[in-house]
């Protein structure tokens, strides 16, 4: 057999003289190689018959669009679209394909795949159970709860905008998505803490690892990859600009610039703030003596004990026992966020600098996510005429 380089086809002699090449025309979403075989009374001829498959499939003329199915078809939809996507953004896709898309519809030829597959895969999908999440154990015959609506309406939308990219192209004449009601994602409830609570867990955290990340947390609202992603550097002259964010890609902590251009923001930061950050610096700094030789030096602000980045999962793990020692209801590090946010809307802060502190891509956000707490202050607002003339005593 002559040896060629990958995706060259090989070629090779039968027992009875003749010749035959073979090339991989791709491979489809669940990995399996699709192969073309030409034959031949020659090498010669078998070669020239394969050099031509070769140019064929440069054009991508190889591939029957009718009979391709939805998998081969999602695996060459995320090669061609996944240009310029950020790496998390790429493993939600694969992720979504991989766990809810292609067990049930991947093996249906594409130009076949009507709103009826598509009604019947979302009421599967709402009736599968959740996967463990990493190092969650069950007992034996126990059983998570189905998939959340979120879940299962995020699966469909990525199906749907594949299929509209697949209309595009030609290869389907409607999309079978578009047909299908889809199930409404559930919005979560904001958690948010009261002004007595903040008090208290500020009172708690002092000399503690955690009180300038708190601190900060609360006076900004900044998310939690981008706390664990600032650098000493990102801060100037009283002012952070928030520049990276520290995300997980499979596992691994790995450093993206926002998603959004909104998201790139400069932070104006209080005396007290600063102060917490000063304090949270010299911390950091004895930390540094301490480990020596072992410390990593990365520039971020919030770190390990040895300088190595705050991994978000190891960082949400200290955070539920710093509250359960000391003693306060349970709310995820992300609810600081809604806590901040709330608290500087009843001081006053509009929507529009609201939405700018906290990176929203537009303050019809800010308005559609804290709008009830909005609601309370324009009650508020409802003074009476002898609420309006009466002036405090000087």
């Amino acid at each position: 057999m002559a040896k060629r380089s990958n995706g060259e086809g090989s070629i090779y002699q039968l027992k009875d003289g003749s010749w035959r090449a073979a090339i991989t025309i791709q491979i489809d979403g669940l990995g399996r190689p699709k192969r073309k075989v030409v034959s031949g009374k020659t090498q010669r001829e078998v070669r020239d018959k394969l050099r031509h498959l070769q140019r064929l499939k440069e054009e991508n003329a190889l591939n029957d669009p009718s009979k391709m199915t939805v998998a081969e078809y999602l695996a060459e939809w995320m090669r061609d679209t996944s240009m310029g996507l950020k790496p998390t953004t790429l493993e939600k896709r694969r992720n979504i394909i991989e766990l809810y898309v292609l067990p049930h519809l991947g093996k249906h030829q594409l130009q076949k795949l009507t709103p009826l597959d598509i009604q019947r895969w979302q009421t599967t999908l709402l009736n599968t159970p959740r996967k463990p999440s990493r190092g969650q154990k069950l007992a034996e015959g126990q059983t998570l709860s189905p998939l959340t609506a979120t879940t299962v309406s995020g699966a469909v939308g990525l199906l749907g905008s594949a299929l509209r990219h697949a209309l595009q192209l030609g290869l389907l004449y409607r999309n079978p998505v578009d047909a299908v009601k889809r199930v409404r994602a559930t919005k979560k409830e904001l958690q948010v803490w009261e002004p007595s609570e903040v008090q208290r867990l500020m009172e708690e955290v002092k000399g503690n690892r955690l009180h300038g990340l708190v601190y900060l947390a609360m006076t900004t609202g900044m998310r939690r990859g981008e706390l664990c992603g600032l650098r000493w550097s990102d801060i100037q002259a009283g002012v952070l600009t928030v520049q990276q964010n520290c995300v997980l890609v499979g596992d691994v902590p790995t450093m993206q610039t926002p998603k959004t251009e909104k998201g790139r923001r400069r932070i104006p930061l209080p005396p007290d703030t600063l102060a917490a950050l000063e304090a949270h610096r010299q911390l950091q700094e004895r930390e540094r003596l301490a480990a020596g030789e072992d410390w990593h030096e990365t520039g971020l602000v919030f770190t390990t004990s040895l300088g190595t980045v705050y991994h978000p999962r190891t960082l949400l793990r200290d955070w539920y026992a710093l509250l359960d020692r000391v003693g306060l209801r349970r709310i995820r590090l992300h609810d600081i966020r809604h806590t901040y946010a709330s608290l500087a809307i009843y001081q006053g802060l509009d929507p529009k600098a609201l939405a700018d502190r906290l990176g929203h891509s537009r303050a019809s956000l800010t308005l559609d996510v804290y709008g009830h707490v909005f609601e309370e202050q324009r009650e508020r607002s409802a003074l009476t005429l002898t609420d309006l003339l009466n002036r405090p005593e000087k």
